[in-house]
């Protein structure tokens, strides 16, 4: 593995692997002790709804893919790695049959896929049925966990608990992918990392950390993710703030952080 760039205070080391699917694997191992697989994806489907299904779909294959690859990586006993928990996903619009308020409604479908899913189907996550897709582009769809951090005449971008969906309208003025991937890649390692963490007080543990990774740790990485720096523009604050307040991790870091301190004294 060689050391990754993609934010300095938060060491770590990526390499390629081979994904059955993907277009591109990069497997990102953080120094404070969470793996992140990224996957490259490109699909072009014909509806919303059938994205939606692949998404959950996915889920049945990927996860036990993590944990195997993992496995493999290590050179470890089956049972001793741990199961990865979860899967996020973040969409890049590049191109779409709707136009006004239809685009703006799409991108908020995409950033909560769920809507257009019966994930408790017999045979496995199924499109809902009637109508459903077009019901919502036409009428338009809304949720309260949804967060707009798009801006006009450059972009739409929402961040919702399930998903992040941006489609660049300024190829110069927007956001780029790299930068949308950096700030995910963050939020997801302190969300695992801060899981672990609260793992440890729901089995009755006295939650433990290597002092490098202590509550001084999580006190800083909420600082970096919660204040604006000096030359940062302003798309990256909005694209920030709504990623966090989506997904709950300012809430998690402080409360790791109490548990942490507690330890400690």
């Amino acid at each position: 593995m060689r050391p990754s760039a993609h934010d300095g205070w938060l060491e770590s080391s990526s390499a390629r692997v081979d994904h059955p699917e993907a277009q591109e694997c990069v497997l990102h191992v953080f120094a404070c002790g969470v793996a992140v697989f990224h996957l490259v994806q490109p699909h072009q489907p014909a509806a919303l709804t059938e994205l939606a299904v692949w998404r959950y779909r996915s889920y049945a294959s990927d996860l036990p893919w993590a944990r195997d690859k993992l496995r493999d990586l290590m050179d470890e006993d089956h049972a001793r790695v741990p199961n990865p928990e979860y899967v996020l996903s973040l969409y890049w619009l590049t191109s779409g049959p709707w136009s006004g308020d239809a685009h703006d409604t799409a991108l908020r479908l995409l950033s909560t896929p769920s809507v257009l899913v019966d994930r408790g189907a017999p045979d496995g996550p199924a499109p809902l049925g009637g109508p459903v897709e077009e019901s919502l582009l036409a009428t338009g769809f809304d949720h309260p966990d949804i967060v707009s951090f798009g801006v006009r005449g450059v972009s739409t971008a929402y961040a919702g608990w399930s998903g992040v969906a941006y489609a660049s309208h300024s190829r110069e003025r927007s956001l780029t992918i790299d930068e949308l991937v950096t700030c995910e890649l963050t939020v997801q390692v302190l969300w695992c990392f801060t899981r672990q963490v609260q793992q440890m007080i729901e089995d009755g543990q006295d939650p433990f950390m290597p002092q490098q990774y202590g509550w001084r740790f999580l006190r800083a990485a909420s600082s970096r993710l919660t204040t604006a720096r000096a030359q940062e523009t302003a798309q990256h604050v909005l694209m920030r703030e709504a990623i966090m307040k989506t997904s709950g991790l300012a809430e998690r870091l402080r409360a790791a952080q109490d548990a942490l301190r507690e330890g400690v004294g």
